[in-house]
């Protein structure tokens, strides 16, 4: 007999058989084998088919659903025809982002994320992101503000194409949540991290803020603490904080989450200025 037992956080096999005196059952001998760690990895597996399956589910048929529309010329005028096309490239490009999200991460979790070190300004590098997204936020009626040292800060280690990556999924999220009228602050300064020099990015919105009891949870793939969180041609796949997690890992820094329900959301990254060489994971 085998089954399985759970014990607070853990999950334990258990295989018991009889012991045998002839004909008659004497005993029973039982092996208990600690498979959390099994048991964990196989319902991410599960969690993760699920999950994807759900996140293209909607594009598909919505794909199928309006050129089924425009096939048969349901459209009544040119301007509706337009619109319908404008679904389907709309949802073509949602796929899109999810198929380059979860290459993306596979690489990074099997160590195969091609990373190309160099010295970055970080002054130069905000500033930059800073003018990349300010007439996004414009649009929207944000006020977003870069607040950056006089003093230069340079990064002697890092890939600046993958930390623009991080910052765009940061302010992706902060643009989303984050009302008209209200304020989006990017901000780098001086810090120490394990002893050495280290650069402190922070991105602080004004939003809905995130519920205390999903601030653990954030950085799992396809979690999403807006259950309500609606679809439209911008929304995110649920991959982006996950991405950001392993990629400022791969700058040996850390990434941390403060955040009050009805008053914003701060997202810190601290990136060492000279990470160990022999720990960088660069390309391969």
């Amino acid at each position: 007999m085998t089954t399985h037992l759970h014990v607070q956080n853990e999950v334990w096999s258990v295989v018991m058989a009889p012991l045998y005196s002839r004909e008659a059952v004497r005993g029973a001998v039982a092996v208990l084998r600690d498979v959390t760690e099994q048991f964990h990895l196989d319902k991410l597996r599960k969690d993760f088919v699920a999950n994807v399956s759900h996140e293209l589910r909607t594009p598909l048929s919505m794909l199928q659903g309006y050129s089924e529309a425009l096939l048969d010329d349901i459209a009544a005028s040119p301007e509706e025809r337009r619109e319908l096309a404008q679904v389907i490239h709309d949802e073509s490009l949602r796929m899109g982002r999810l198929v380059r999200d979860l290459l993306d991460l596979a690489r990074m979790e099997t160590g195969n994320l091609e990373l190309h070190f160099r010295p970055v300004d970080v002054n130069g590098f905000m500033k930059r992101i800073h003018r990349k997204f300010a007439a996004l936020s414009k649009e929207r009626g944000i006020t977003m503000i870069c607040d950056v040292p006089e003093k230069p800060l340079v990064l002697q280690q890092a890939d600046e194409d993958r930390l623009e990556q991080v910052m765009t999924n940061l302010l992706d999220n902060a643009i989303r949540h984050t009302p008209a009228q209200a304020q989006i602050i990017m901000k780098a300064s001086e810090d120490a991290y394990q002893g050495q020099e280290a650069v402190l990015i922070e991105i602080t919105d004004q939003g809905q803020g995130i519920p205390a009891g999903d601030l653990p949870y954030i950085f799992e793939r396809f979690y999403k603490a807006d259950k309500a969180r609606t679809r439209g041609a911008s929304g995110g796949t649920g991959l982006g904080l996950s991405i950001v997690s392993n990629l400022v890992e791969a700058h040996q820094g850390k990434v941390q989450v403060k955040s009050t329900v009805g008053q914003g959301t701060t997202f810190s990254v601290l990136l060492p200025c000279n990470p160990p060489k022999n720990e960088i994971k660069s390309s391969r």
